[in-house]
């Protein structure tokens, strides 16, 4: 029998995996998952790596995620395509994005201000009339979000965790104010650590033991077929206000992602893209971008995501909660590219270690309050 801890995850999404993957080599790793893996928001994000932009205050937690994307390309099937990603400046904000980008270079993340004249040369597809301009991130990319996962839980597994689907986890056990384990429709099962990574379902799953602010909220995806494909190095970007950002496809195709709003019924929601995203993304995409006056739509949907007051995640041992009670949840759209850190943080709580990053952006103290009655602030509306 193993002296290791044992760490039970639940969620198999690419947080849970990447939590899998992380702790297997030194823990006895079981993750359960309630249906397939990755079949839920991983399956249906878009999977852009914006890690520098999203935590520009705090580059050492974007430089941790862009550095593992690097190394980790070309593992099995998964691979980053780094490309750089622009936002646009509305007229008459000039002036305070050069600041911005200039901000940004002397904390050492590689963002540029570009004038329309500059943009217009650099990136030939776009019509930027009517804009200032753009601000470059040098560093950024996509990933296939489902190989990806799959990718991290093969790496789990190689260092002896076991994976279990369509195993639903029914409740936490806890005694004496420690988790001793799960209870799944498999039976019950022991644990040192429970990690719960359960998405939006986070909250319904720990109400009894460790309420989190985090709320269901629904996002939007479609593909755009243009006339001609679009070039390798085309960059991906959003539009400040349109609620919409944007990123080539392998083949040349577009993905146009956003529209989220606050969602009442989760479990019932369409996986279906709305009839008014597909228009207003016909009506938008040809005012900045060339050929796609008559795109072929190529397909559509929409899932569900967890959301926190500030949009940022909860990653942390609250200090209310059961004893080895672990929580990942809330990633506002972004789990995908910050599963890397997840995984680190998540390693350096049940170790006892001091993370190589801050911690406090993802600490579930700076909440005022744990209720899940707060307003949805939409990542892709921009700025």
């Amino acid at each position: 029998m193993s002296d290791r801890e044992r760490v039970a995850i639940v969620g198999g999404g690419v947080i849970g995996c990447a939590v899998a993957r992380a702790l297997a080599p030194d823990y006895d790793v079981t993750l359960f998952e309630k249906g397939q893996l990755a079949a839920e928001a991983t399956a249906l994000a878009a999977g852009e790596i914006t890690m520098l932009s999203s935590y520009e205050d705090y580059p050492e937690i974007g430089w941790h995620a862009v550095e593992f994307f690097r190394e980790y390309d070309g593992t099995g099937s998964f691979s980053y395509t780094e490309v750089p990603s622009i936002g646009f400046v509305p007229s008459g904000r000039a002036d305070e994005k050069r600041r911005y980008a200039r901000r940004l270079r002397e904390d050492g993340i590689p963002a540029t201000y570009l004038d329309r004249e500059t943009a217009s040369e650099r990136y030939p597809t776009f019509d930027f009339a009517g804009l200032d301009g753009v601000v470059e991130h040098e560093v950024s990319g996509f990933v296939d979000p489902y190989t990806f996962a799959i990718e991290l839980q093969n790496d789990a597994r190689a260092d002896g965790a076991t994976v279990h689907t369509e195993t639903p986890v029914r409740e936490l056990v806890v005694d004496d104010g420690r988790v001793t384990g799960l209870e799944t429709d498999a039976g019950s099962v022991d644990a040192d650590h429970v990690v719960v990574a359960a998405g939006w379902r986070t909250r319904r799953f720990l109400l009894e033991h460790a309420p989190v602010p985090v709320r269901p909220y629904r996002t939007q995806c479609i593909v755009l077929e243009p006339r001609e494909p679009l070039p390798d190095g085309f960059p991906m970007g959003w539009y400040p206000g349109e609620h919409v950002y944007f990123r080539a496809e392998h083949n040349g195709d577009l993905l146009v992602g956003g529209w989220s709003f606050a969602e009442d019924d989760p479990e019932g929601a369409s996986a279906d893209e709305d009839e008014a995203f597909r228009h207003h993304v016909a009506d938008l995409v040809p005012t900045f971008l060339d050929g796609f006056e008559d795109a072929g739509y190529v397909n559509g949907w929409a899932g569900v995501d967890g959301a926190t007051p500030d949009t940022r995640p909860i990653v942390d041992a609250p200090p209310d909660a059961p004893d080895g009670l672990l929580v990942a949840t809330g990633f506002n759209g972004r789990g995908v590219m910050t599963a890397p850190v997840a995984a680190t943080a998540i390693r350096s709580l049940v170790a006892g270690e001091d993370a190589p990053f801050p911690m406090e952006p993802f600490s579930i103290e700076r909440f005022d309050t744990r209720s899940d009655d707060f307003e949805f602030i939409s990542i892709s509306a921009g700025d």
